[in-house]
């Protein structure tokens, strides 16, 4: 019966003292300030609620002093959400790079944490060309946690990060930000398949800092970095660039509309199917090509997939293809299946613009 009744009291204080500690009040709330981390990686935030309790002793590891909570048992609130994500079981996940803010609150108690993404790999595929650096853009938007779709019908290229809206032309230098005009530094170059834009654009759009050591640009937002490879043009083959048809003197007329502040070169052995633009600032020399052969877009071709499923589509629409999916897939791949159709639509990148250019200016 004696102990019965021990059992009985121990019960009652174990319930009395559960229900003292729900009406303590919150004294605060402790929260690493900052947490620095790498993209993909998952962990749970040291979140620990401290009561009032000003009239009973406790030994620092009381569970009614100080208690561990869940990030999902509090609000919080997210400052960038593109880049942190809360998993079911209330671990975050880093989407991307950049610094992002999660505000915790307990009662009236508020006490936030930075937390910074950075990217362990380099990305490959920088290029450096007439003293204008470019970036692979669809791998460097999506490693800021953004997104990057193709307009055919607009010849747009939209990139969104987070609240950050850019619009950026398949051709010429004049793209939005945020529905405000913003002038490239140069137009978008493509590159084995590859769509790069100018890095200016991390650092005009999204604030970002960039740190060119040679061969390495470095890109900081925040506490957040990622490193990107930068190549240095190689001179090309003559074996692949087609024959020209004739030579002709080489001079130069002011271009107009979109591209009004460049030249065109005239009296180059591919004027006729394809426009050279240039810009001269200093001892940079900007160089922009704009393919105008005539190919029949209604052409049919067919072609199979990777599954040996066989398909026919019109040039045209094989065309809008190419740009939408500029740089999902490697160039190989894209060769095996398109053939000439692929190798007709990257073929104005083979042509050895500089060389014109150069020629001309030396004039």
């Amino acid at each position: 019966m004696k102990k019965l009744s021990l059992l009985a009291m121990f019960f009652m204080l174990l319930f009395s003292s559960n229900v003292f500690a729900e009406d303590l009040k919150v004294k605060d709330v402790e929260l690493d300030p900052a947490i620095t981390a790498s993209v993909g990686d998952k962990f749970n935030l040291n979140i620990y609620v401290i009561y009032d309790d000003e009239f009973t002793l406790h030994d620092a590891n009381d569970p009614y002093y100080k208690r561990a909570v869940g990030l999902t048992k509090t609000d919080y609130t997210i400052s960038d959400p593109h880049l942190l994500q809360v998993l079911s079981n209330g671990m975050v996940k880093i989407l991307g790079v950049g610094s992002s803010k999660i505000t915790v609150k307990v009662e009236n108690i508020e006490k936030s944490v930075i937390i910074s993404g950075s990217l362990d790999n380099p990305i490959d595929g920088g290029y450096l060309k007439n003293g204008v650096t470019f970036v692979p853009m669809k791998e460097v938007v999506q490693a800021l946690g953004g997104s990057v779709n193709y307009l055919a019908q607009q010849g747009l290229f939209e990139i969104k990060v987070g609240s950050t809206q850019v619009s950026l032309p398949k051709s010429g230098t004049k793209a939005s930000l945020n529905g405000n005009s913003l002038t490239l530094k140069s137009p978008l170059l493509v590159e084995n398949g590859v769509t790069l834009m100018p890095a200016s654009v991390l650092s005009d759009a999204f604030g970002a800092g960039l740190k060119n050591n040679g061969e390495t640009m470095q890109v900081s937002i925040g506490q957040g970095k990622m490193n990107i490879q930068i190549e240095k043009p190689k001179k090309q083959s003559s074996t692949t660039v087609t024959k020209p048809t004739k030579k002709g003197k080489l001079y130069a007329v002011p271009a107009t509309g979109d591209m009004k502040g460049w030249s065109i070169l005239k009296g180059h052995p591919y004027e006729k199917s394809v426009i050279v633009y240039f810009k001269v600032d200093g001892s940079i020399v900007q160089i922009h090509t704009k393919d105008i052969s005539k190919v029949d877009l209604n052409k049919k071709v067919k072609w199979t997939d990777l599954n040996g499923k066989k398909h026919t589509n019109t040039v045209k629409e094989l065309y809008l293809f190419f740009g939408k999916t500029s740089g999902l897939y490697s160039s190989e791949l894209l060769y095996k299946m398109f053939g000439e159709t692929y190798a007709n639509w990257i073929a104005i990148g083979s042509i050895n613009a500089e060389q014109y250019v150069d020629q001309y200016l030396q004039k």
